[in-house]
């Protein structure tokens, strides 16, 4: 199946046991290359898997050759320019529990999946430098380690999804010709408004861009989407998804786990996403026996029996269609609100003083109102 994500800048495999100078492990072409040899990692306590990228990410995918079997997770992200990392306890484990059946839901390297790390958690993440000596590579950190270790997980591919997607601050910066009063290239920590506030302007304006179209062209994690049993298949409720991380069924005492594939218990159709279950797939016996009137009790516990996560969304670097538009409407979104905010917002229209600030404005409205308009109405059927 397809991969919705982004590479990781670096990743390296902490190794304590290793020798000094040693200890930082590159696998960051293994876990970029989906046919590369599976890397086993956090093989024991004082080891870390750390996850580098060039610009902040709030989700990390993690595709597994062997499962891992870890006692309690420790996630820490970097706070200082050296060595120094903060613990943090990331989203799954603060929704820990499926409120139908209170099954745990953490991440915990048992299977495919997903880690989601939200900005508020990270607030005063900064860059740090990490690596053997002479080898050091600059990036945002987050580094997992584990309190006990029964079977260290081995991944095939890791990737993650940045802030910053459908533009970047720097097409923004040129976008308003800011060059010509600065003696920048783009935004930093001393302009105003710095990159980090054009950074979160960018995020709001993908969340406004993916909810007037309905669609995204970024990596979604959809976490537990019940569906009612249909032998015809099932057709899943976000547009675009690209790869089913897992399916249960629930058989009246617990959620069955059921395998991928189509010699196996289900499988995926991306064109059309619709997931059918496999010719060798059996239903528990008491839904072959069950014959109450659902349309009186609502189906009881048997209501709803499937549970499907998934992961959803096009990739903007090959939609060939729709990504140069979705960028245009995102950059110039981001821009306007420069200009409203920034203090040097007036002085944005250097180069451009033809068209007053206001004027351009209201022409980069109007212009992002009609390719919205055209995001949301174009499909193929």
């Amino acid at each position: 199946m397809a991969e919705v994500g982004w590479e990781f800048t670096k990743v390296f495999k902490y190794d304590d046991s290793a020798n000094a100078g040693s200890k930082y492990i590159d696998i960051t072409n293994d876990m970029q290359t989906p046919a590369s040899t599976a890397v086993p990692v956090i093989e024991a306590t004082d080891d870390y898997l750390y996850l580098g990228n060039a610009q902040k990410f709030d989700l990390a995918v993690f595709y597994l050759d062997t499962a891992g079997s870890l006692g309690t997770l420790t996630w820490e992200y970097s706070t200082t320019g050296g060595d120094g990392f903060t613990e943090f306890i990331p989203a799954s484990a603060r929704w820990a529990t499926d409120p139908d059946d209170e099954e745990g839901v953490q991440y915990g390297f048992k299977a495919d999946g997903t880690e989601v790390f939200p900005a508020n958690l990270t607030q005063n993440w900064v860059t740090s430098d990490i690596g053997n000596s002479g080898t050091l590579t600059t990036a945002y950190w987050i580094r997992v380690s584990a309190a006990s270790i029964s079977a260290s997980p081995s991944i095939k591919r890791i990737q993650c999804r940045p802030h910053a997607i459908y533009t970047t601050s720097k097409q923004v910066f040129e976008l308003l010709q800011l060059s010509k009063i600065t003696n920048t290239a783009d935004f930093n920590d001393t302009t105003v408004p710095s990159k980090a506030t054009v950074d979160y302007f960018i995020n709001e304006s993908q969340a406004y861009i993916d909810m007037n179209t309905r669609k995204s062209w970024r990596p979604n994690y959809i976490s537990d989407e019940h569906h009612e049993f249909n032998l015809g298949g099932l057709k899943l409720e976000m547009p675009d998804a690209q790869r089913v991380l897992s399916l249960k069924i629930w058989n009246g005492a617990g959620w069955d786990v059921k395998r991928q594939g189509r010699n196996k218990d289900y499988f995926y159709v991306p064109e059309t996403g619709m997931v059918h279950f496999a010719r060798y797939f059996l239903l528990p016996a008491r839904f072959q026996s069950y014959n109450a009137p659902t349309w009186r009790w609502g189906g009881g516990e048997f209501s709803q029996p499937v549970k499907i996560t998934y992961l959803a969304g096009r990739d903007i670097n090959t939609d060939i269609v729709q990504a140069g538009i979705v960028q245009e409407v995102c950059k110039k979104m981001v821009a306007i609100d420069v200009m409203r905010n920034a203090d040097f917002g007036a002085l944005a229209v250097s180069g451009m003083d033809r068209v007053s600030q206001s004027e351009r404005m209201q022409q980069w409205q109007e212009e992002i109102e009609d390719r919205l308009d055209f995001l949301t109405a174009f499909e193929t059927f």
